[in-house]
């Protein structure tokens, strides 16, 4: 049953990789202007410079996707978390993503390391985690097709949008799809919150946001995500597994989320 709720998932310490999601936001843009947008990595809804030792990781270009039109982004702007389009962008649905590339998190008594367990021998945990952000961006006030963002785009764990949520009005229901290596997967939990949801300063405690939503896959993956606020939302879900060589590390860990707006609001 769908449900709504108030609470709050706790992380691990900062420097654990599960401290901060991978999300986008991107401007409002209008057909003819070039498209800006922000890699989040950090506490939503505010983006924050990615520290320089974690700039490798997202060495994969931002992309501007629309159907089988595949576009990277470029870096530009006062902070390292900018993009924009190399070009204008014509009206229009896309989607805007964003890689977290794969890198082994271990834990031992001293904290966290981007290690796998081969190096560190006394580890009590290790990851290898992968992130994934897509964003839904309707460029020109009229656009909500939805031919051009409701295919999958190849993330290994991927929220897939059945809908444009500019179709949807507050209170009714945005189907969605959860796969993971391209399957649908079932009994996966997806949780959902907006911009002003929780206001907390989780900066110290490191804390993910307070989530407004949850609820569970069915069989074929999907799930209603109810919006009971317009505004800039954001879905997560996540998913663990064995890792293929337990000598080299225990889990290979996916997170990814959905970003989009509800209403008449442009984020």
């Amino acid at each position: 049953m769908n449900k709504t709720a108030l609470f709050t998932l706790l992380a691990l310490a900062c420097t654990s990789a599960h401290a901060h999601r991978v999300w986008v936001s991107t401007n409002h843009t209008h057909g003819g202007d070039i498209l800006k947008t922000e890699l989040g990595y950090g506490e939503f809804p505010h983006a924050e410079p990615i520290v320089a030792d974690r700039l490798h990781i997202f060495s994969k270009p931002m992309q501007l996707i629309s159907g089988k039109n595949r576009q990277n982004l470029v870096q530009k702007g006062e902070h390292n978390y900018q993009y924009q389009s190399a070009k204008p962008v014509a009206e229009g649905s896309y989607l805007v993503t964003a890689e977290y590339q794969p890198t082994f998190w271990s834990k031992n008594a001293a904290g966290w390391q981007k290690t796998d367990m081969t190096k560190m021998t006394d580890a009590t945990y290790c990851e290898q985690t992968r992130m994934y952000g897509k964003n839904i961006v309707n460029v020109g006030h009229d656009s909500a097709d939805t031919a051009p963002i409701i295919q999958p785009v190849g993330q290994m764990l991927e929220i897939v949008p059945l809908d444009n949520p500019a179709n949807v009005q507050v209170g009714q229901r945005f189907k969605v799809k959860v796969l993971f290596k391209g399957e649908p997967l079932a009994g996966a939990t997806l949780t959902a919150t907006f911009d002003g949801f929780d206001s907390a300063d989780h900066s110290k405690t490191h804390k993910v946001e307070a989530q407004a939503f949850s609820d569970t896959t069915a069989a074929d993956g999907t799930v209603s995500i109810i919006p009971l606020r317009q505004g800039f939302w954001k879905a997560n879900v996540e998913h663990k597994a064995d890792y293929p060589d337990q000598k080299v590390c225990q889990k290979l860990a996916n997170y990814s989320t959905l970003t989009f707006e509800i209403g008449h609001g442009h984020h």
